[in-house]
């Protein structure tokens, strides 16, 4: 009986050691490493079974839910590091939109009246952006400079094109 039951011990110290460094090996992983919250859960579960009856030997079963831990504990940080990754790339369309105003309005002053089209292809993806400003022609814009208004009055149009 006592035999049985040390077989038994050694058979979950085993399942917990093997089913740990599964963990650890899977954890490693980058992006696989969330999965191995499974398996790491499974080993410390195999292995405090296995602690919480009496037995002469327990290394095999402690080494298992260390091993468990670990690889719980690096699953876990890959996880949180996803989490914030995910956070921090929430915004990216409305930072792609400004950059796009500010190099609009920068073509607009750098070049007057003239229509400006930058395109930018990258394999499927493609963005156009089309700057064009109208003014009035040059002899208003005399009459305006040698009035009383000392500003020009321009109509800037901004056209954006995404195609993927």
């Amino acid at each position: 009986m006592e035999e049985e039951q040390s077989k038994q011990q050694s058979g979950l110290g085993v399942g917990a050691l093997v089913t740990g460094i599964i963990a650890f090996l899977m954890a490693v992983i980058p992006c696989v490493g969330i999965l191995a919250v499974v398996p790491a859960v499974i080993a410390i579960i195999l292995a405090i079974i296995g602690l919480s009856r009496p037995n002469h030997s327990q290394g095999v079963l402690v080494g298992g839910l260390v091993v468990g831990i670990i690889a719980l504990m690096i699953s876990a940080s890959q996880s949180f590091l996803i989490g914030k990754i995910a956070n921090k790339s929430g915004n990216w369309a409305s930072e792609i939109e400004k950059t796009v105003k500010s190099v609009t309005d920068d073509l607009e002053k750098e070049f007057g009246d003239k229509e400006i089209t930058i395109h930018v292809n990258d394999g499927n993806d493609s963005v156009q952006i089309k700057a064009s400003t109208s003014n009035p022609d040059l002899e208003n814009k005399l009459e305006q400079l040698e009035g009383d208004s000392d500003t020009v009055k321009a109509k800037a149009t901004v056209e954006i094109e995404i195609k993927k």
